[in-house]
């Protein structure tokens, strides 16, 4: 195997790389998989032994392998990045603008919803820390936002 081109095998079996991307329902034309594939034959050409079996059926086994294992970790990533806790991170992304100034009516809201605004928005304080304070769940204080915001958005539209 080592002295056929690699341009020749990659020619040969790139029918090989394009059904096992369909028969594992991966994108078609995503470079990711189709660079996977190329490493999976270049490891063939590297690795292997005429003694333990035909190449087509290791170049089979190795690429089948590898694009398997490219999904995995892609599957591993956006679960990980789903499973984040993005009101953790609330503080990192939001800073509060104390220079700019709207003329807003906040009578139009409840009083936990003017809660959310004065703790969150003028204070620059966390979801999880107003929770806390007002002895109320987080889930409780990101309902209060949704109907302000709502309300919010109202009056600026108007």
């Amino acid at each position: 195997m080592q002295d056929i081109s690699f341009e020749k095998i990659v020619e040969d079996y790139s029918p090989l790389v394009k059904s096992q991307i369909y028969k594992l329902n991966l994108p078609m034309h995503n470079p990711i998989y189709e660079q996977a594939a190329m490493i999976a034959l270049w490891e063939c050409v590297q690795n292997y032994q005429d003694s333990k079996g035909s190449f087509s059926a290791y170049a089979y086994l190795k690429v089948r392998g590898k694009l398997l294992d490219e999904r995995r970790k892609e599957l591993r990533a956006s679960n990980l990045a789903s499973n984040a806790n993005w009101s953790d991170y609330e503080e990192t992304f939001f800073t509060p603008q104390r220079s700019v100034t709207l003329n807003i009516d906040l009578s139009s809201l409840t009083t936990k919803q003017r809660k959310w605004v004065e703790q969150v928005i003028i204070e620059g304080k966390s979801i999880k820390s107003v929770a806390t304070t007002e002895g109320v769940s987080v889930e409780a204080v990101k309902s209060w936002r949704k109907s302000a915001i709502t309300k919010l958005r109202k009056q600026l539209n108007t």
